[in-house]
């Protein structure tokens, strides 16, 4: 490993030498700006109003075909002297040629500034539209890329009334989100599982704050501070293995993107219809130029927002019973709690010469849950002999309890890199980045309370939604309903509990590339190394006092617990008066400080666990171009080390044993993509790419959690399994996109992904020694599976239409997405977790006379979240859910404007079900939001 990191070291202090030494070379000129190879060609693209550069046009010189970067600068190399005719194509604006004078010792530069087609009529009258523009900017980006990509802006984005990233993303055509209480927090693709799906900012990969999932929580980073969004669904040579369903890169704002000062902030206030919660929203960015040439760039994004969310919330579970299923333990859940993000992003970026950039970036994103829980439990047994899934009598356990739970996520994330050109050929681009992330949950207390009746209920689910539930024999209990008497109820228990999570990544990158002339009209050749370091850990500490004297003590009761405040969850479920949310902060100390307040052993032990991934890689990538047709085509090789760590415990001995794990293996992942411009406007896209994913962390360390017995003598054991073996796909891609003038887009793709080795999350059972039946869950590989699917997408602005018409617009997408796989130990076949068959998004836009406004709909429907191996009759799905979100602002002059957004207009709730929808896991209800706000920008 140390020979791998010295060598790489090694490299990027060459390429940090080499533009130096260029540089210095290069001063003998006029200008740093104007030190050009002769045979060279470098230009800018900008936008003529606001001076902003426009990445993705397409730019031919001598019959190359080049496209600007994000600073809206083209290079042309390896031509001869003579005059040559420069061509800029960019959709939504104007076509622009002008001629440049190649001379014999030393190259031309040529800045070009095109006009929005939408004030091309008039050219004494600019109408900024900024969401329109900032349309063109993405798909001139997509339209350029060879392999498949999809690309949103931030201002398109920003049009949208998301919260957060992962709610972004589902606006994007194949892309959509897991919520939690109604918020987006993972990312699908395609229909994938989340774990499919590598989210990274500018291309460093994000550390992931979850313990025992790959799936990144998007939820933590503020929607407000980002450029673009960019999803690869077909993956390069040059890019990181590890993302079957593609890849999500973040773009930070730079302020080399456009002219001069840089400067937008906004402040919203609104509220949450259900409970009344404050709904806020902050946030500002600030950036400029500086240097005699202005080529140095600073630029700082914050956002900051607050919400006081409630929601409503029931349960149920269901176990076999006589020969069917029956409710086993039902919740009634009120949640209240704020929900704080913060986000800041600062970029350096300093152009030292056409032929060289330094650029550092950094992140942190924040996100703080502070919740309280109101909850009733009730659990049931001992059914009757008619007890079925609808009907029967049981009797019943009461539970009341509060939990104050909060916790806190961080994601920050540091990117030092830089791009050079060495000589006529050679262009050098270093990365070193590291990212880490952590989640602190502290403090996570909970008071529980018993009843001291343990009663008959009778239950009736016919509406499967709202259920009845009346206990029998009690004269002093409700009719009918859940909410008892107070003096029923009893101290149970204090729990008392602290979870810590980290991760961090820290990677090294270097890409070597040049023209090549040995294949096709034009073509270049790259090779890179990468390594990538990335270390986790887990701590679960848990602490319990169910001493009831030591609750007497206190000289309270349950009662004197409660405040006015009833639990009327849905305006159905009544369950009394709501705990004092101050009861942690008055009682809890006592009870701590006991001696009868103990540590949970092995619970505060054997679920503890540290992992360490590491993988370097090397790649070579080879690009060639035909006329209308370019190809990608290379290999990657992945080499991956494991190590896991984690602790047994013997019950019966005491004695703790450190355990440890490690494993070694290679991948080599090859790809090839063609791209053929049927015209400017029309692209055909096809490609082959072979990707990985990996096992989720905590299964590479050798766990071992053990449950208790229950009713047949069955143990449930949870475990590691460092041995599973990695998922590799073989991913099939082919695509059409006809790009629509003045700015539109239709397009459609066809997506088969085979997948060898899935991983699942499954049991199988063991017989012990002494009789008893252990049932071993853990990770383990399937034989294969498969995902195919179709895309397809209309984006497109009504430029053409008469008077105030030319204001409207659409952005329309729809995914189709069927998965299947082979579970382990022949149990069968299913469809992957996080596979909705159907994804669609409909909104209509108006942009005119400083109005814009969009209406949005997006539907997703039922996909499988988790498997009931041993009975698939109750595996959970997510039903389906649509939600529909206004939004609008209106321009009041000198960089002015007003907004406002409405979210879940139509009230829609969020349920899941075991097996069928009858049975009702869970259904939730969060309730409209509104936001108004006052927006600058200059």
């Amino acid at each position: 490993m140390k020979s791998t990191h010295t060598a790489i070291a090694m490299a990027i202090a060459a390429a940090l030498v080499l533009p130096v030494a260029h540089t210095a070379h290069a001063q003998g000129t006029a200008s740093d700006s104007l030190a050009l190879a002769a045979s060279t060609i470098v230009g800018r693209v900008s936008e003529a109003s606001r001076g902003v550069s426009l990445e993705g046009a397409i730019v031919t010189v001598g019959g190359r075909q080049v496209s600007t970067d994000r600073e809206g600068i083209f290079r042309v190399g390896g031509l001869a002297p003579g005059r040559y005719t420069v061509q800029v194509d960019y959709l939504g604006y104007g076509h622009h040629e002008t001629e440049v004078v190649l001379g014999e010792t030393g190259g031309a530069r040529v800045d070009v500034a095109l006009r929005s087609t939408a004030s091309a009529t008039d050219l004494d009258v600019v109408e900024v539209r900024a969401t329109r523009d900032a349309q063109a900017m993405a798909l001139n980006q997509q339209r350029a890329s060879t392999n498949y990509v999809n690309v949103v802006s931030a201002d398109l984005l920003g049009q949208f009334p998301d919260n957060n990233i992962a709610e972004s993303t589902q606006r994007i055509p194949g892309v959509s989100i897991e919520r939690d209480q109604g918020e987006g927090r993972y990312v699908t693709v395609r229909g994938a599982p989340k774990e499919f799906t590598t989210v990274s900012i500018d291309g460093v990969q994000l550390a992931n704050p979850d313990s025992t999932s790959r799936g990144v929580e998007l939820d933590t980073i503020p929607s407000d501070v980002i450029s673009a969004l960019e999803v690869t669904k077909a993956l390069t040579p040059d890019m990181d293995g590890d993302a079957i369903a593609g890849n999500i890169n973040i773009r930070t704002q730079s302020a080399l993107d456009r002219e001069g000062l840089t400067l937008r902030a906004s402040v919203a206030g609104g509220k949450y219809q259900l409970g009344d919660g404050d709904n806020q929203r902050y946030n500002a960015t600030v950036g400029n130029r500086f240097g005699a040439d202005q080529n140095i760039g600073v630029l700082i994004s914050g956002s900051l927002s607050k919400q006081g969310r409630f929601t409503d919330n029931v349960e149920s579970l269901y176990t076999p019973v006589n020969g069917g299923f029956a409710p086993t333990e039902i919740q009634i859940k009120d949640y209240e709690g704020t929900r704080t993000r913060k986000g800041l992003t600062g970029r350096f970026d300093f152009r030292i010469n056409p032929d060289n950039l330094v650029y550092l970036v950094a992140s942190d994103s924040n996100f703080v849950d502070r919740e309280f829980r109101d909850n009733l439990t009730i659990t049931l047994d001992r059914y009757s002999d008619d007890a079925n899934e609808t009907t029967g009598t049981a009797r019943a356990t009461f539970d009341k309890e509060l939990r104050e739970r909060t916790y806190d996520k961080t994601i920050r994330t540091y990117n030092l890199g830089g791009e050079h050109y060495a000589g006529e050929n050679w262009k050098i681009d270093w990365q070193a980045s590291q990212s880490k992330a952590t989640k602190v949950t502290d403090p996570r207390m909970q008071y529980i309370f018993r009843s001291n009746e343990r009663p008959q209920m009778e239950y009736d689910y016919s509406d499967h939604d709202f259920p009845t539930w009346t206990i029998v024999g009690q004269p002093d209990a409700p009719a009918t309903g859940v909410n008892l008497p107070e003096d029923w109820y009893a101290f149970r228990r204090l729990n008392d509990r602290y979870e810590y999570s980290e991760e961090k990544e820290t990677g090294l990158r270097l890409d070597l590339g040049r023209q090549q002339n040995f294949l096709g009209d034009t073509g270049d050749i790259k090779f890179g190394l990468r390594a990538r370091q990335r270390d986790k850990q887990f701590d679960d500490e848990r602490y319990r006092n169910d001493n009831g004297a030591d609750f007497a003590a206190l000289g309270i009761s349950y009662s004197d617990m409660l405040c006015d405040s009833l639990s009327d969850n849905f305006g159905y479920f009544l369950t009394g008066r709501r705990f004092c949310r101050d009861i942690f902060d008055k009682y809890a100390g006592q009870l701590i400080d006991s001696e009868n307040h103990r540590r949970l052993i092995p619970d505060s032990l054997t679920g503890d666990y540290t992992a360490s991934e590491d993988v370097y890689a090397g790649y070579a990538r080879l690009d060639a171009t035909w006329g209308a047709l370019t190809m990608i085509t290379g290999v990657r090789y992945e080499r991956t080390e494991t190590e896991g760590a984690a602790i047994g415990f013997d019950e019966e001995s005491g004695a703790i044993t450190p355990l440890s794990s490690s494993r070694s293996y290679s991948n080599v992942l090859p790809s090839l993509h063609f791209r053929y411009e049927l015209n400017p406007d029309s692209i055909l896209r096809a490609s082959w790419s072979t990707a990985l994913n990996r096992p989720d962390f905590m299964h590479t360390a050798p766990y071992r959690i053990i449950g208790e017995a229950d009713d047949g003598n069955v143990i449930g054991i949870q475990e590691g399994n460092p041995q599973v073996k990695e998922a590799y796909a073989h991913n099939l891609d082919l695509s059409f996109e006809h790009y629509l003038r003045p700015l539109g887009l239709i397009s459609g793709a066809l997506f088969y992904k085979r997948i060898d080795d899935p991983l699942f999350l499954a049991s199988h059972d063991e017989d012990a020694d002494n009789g008893q039946t252990w049932q071993i869950t853990r990770a383990e590989n399937g034989e294969n599976g498969r995902i195919y699917g179709a895309e397809i997408a209309w984006q497109q602005t009504f430029d053409m239409l008469p008077g105030a018409l030319d204001g409207l617009g659409v952005y329309a997408n729809y995914t189709y997405a069927k998965s299947e796989a082979e579970l382990p130990f022949g149990l069968g076949k299913t469809e992957l977790p996080g596979t909705s068959r159907t994804n669609y998004n409909l909104a209509l836009t108006y942009e005119k006379y400083g109005l814009n406004a969009r209406l949005a709909y997006n539907y997703r429907s039922k996909f499988i979240q988790s498997f009931d191996v041993s009975n698939p009759a109750l595996n959970v799905y997510w039903d389906e859910r649509a939600s529909l979100d206004f939004s609008a602002s209106m321009k009041l002059g000198d960089g002015w404007s007003v907004f406002g957004e409405v979210n879940n207009i139509q009230d829609t709730r969020q349920i899941r079900f075991q097996g069928q929808r009858n049975r009702v896991l869970e259904m939730e209800s969060f309730g409209r939001s509104w936001l108004a706000g006052v927006r600058y920008q200059f």
